[in-house]
């Protein structure tokens, strides 16, 4: 639903050459302007974030068909990963990554880290952000997010190209 270049649109894309499905994609401002003519039926299917969708799911009015997560979600243990639905490609997982400039000193990154894990470990911190939809990954060092990032660049700059999205 969201435009181009986002991360639903992003995964739609991905479910599309993987599937070899049809998809005309229709654009919209953000998933809560679109979620109206989803839940009336003008929309066969949307990707929407768990923030979004989690009520619609509960309620009954939206019925969630797989998500884009690595694992299956806590709350919806019934819904398979894309991976499990035979689309392993389609698997697009927003993630987030606290980051410094390039030339900040490593005792300064490695304090950061440590301050930022520690936050991650408050029980109030880790439930908020799972009502929001987030999952935590495991303790992450710099280098890791490093080579997460570095990865994440060289499969994207791929999808990209398939996708026949211009990189900007």
């Amino acid at each position: 639903m969201p435009g181009v270049g986002t991360s639903m649109h992003l995964n739609t894309e991905m479910l599309r050459l993987s599937s070899g499905i049809e998809l005309q994609p229709i654009a919209y401002k953000g998933v809560p302007p679109g979620m109206p003519d989803l839940l009336t039926g003008r929309l066969a299917f949307a990707m929407s974030p768990m923030s979004v969708a989690r009520g619609h799911v509960a309620s009954g009015s939206l019925r969630a068909l797989a998500v884009a997560s690595p694992t299956r979600v806590k709350d919806l243990p019934d819904v398979p990963t894309f991976a499990e639905a035979g689309f392993p490609d389609a698997q697009v997982v927003s993630w987030y990554a606290l980051v410094a400039p390039s030339k900040t000193p490593a005792a300064v990154r490695q304090r950061l880290n440590e301050e930022f894990t520690k936050a991650l470990a408050d029980p109030g911190v880790r439930d908020r952000l799972a009502q929001a939809g987030a999952m935590i990954s495991d303790r992450s060092t710099p280098e890791q997010v490093d080579t997460m990032l570095k990865q994440q660049t060289v499969r994207w700059e791929q999808a990209l190209k398939k996708i026949k999205i211009d990189k900007e």
